[in-house]
């Protein structure tokens, strides 16, 4: 877990694949992707917080901060293309 919200957590993947002969590990892919807690009702709900203490915790809020910037100012952006578009 990278980061969390008030009812949302982004969580962080990194696939590795090894040679078995060689055993030479390298890295092949990363996601990241982000959940909202919800109850019964399907209404969010408060997850518990994450405290970033160390510096590699913090580089990694750090950074899911910054790609929730850039998501929501991707989303403006797609929203004022369509209502500017011609249909």
């Amino acid at each position: 877990v990278n980061y969390t919200g008030s009812s949302s957590m982004e969580v962080g993947i990194k696939v590795v694949a090894e040679d078995i002969r060689s055993q030479v590990v390298r890295h092949v892919n990363s996601c990241f992707f982000t959940m909202v807690a919800v109850d019964e009702a399907r209404k969010p709900v408060q997850v518990p917080p994450l405290s970033p203490s160390t510096p590699d915790e913090r580089r990694r809020w750090d950074a899911a901060l910054l790609r929730k910037s850039l998501r929501k100012e991707l989303a403006e952006r797609f929203q004022q293309v369509r209502e500017t578009a011609t249909p």
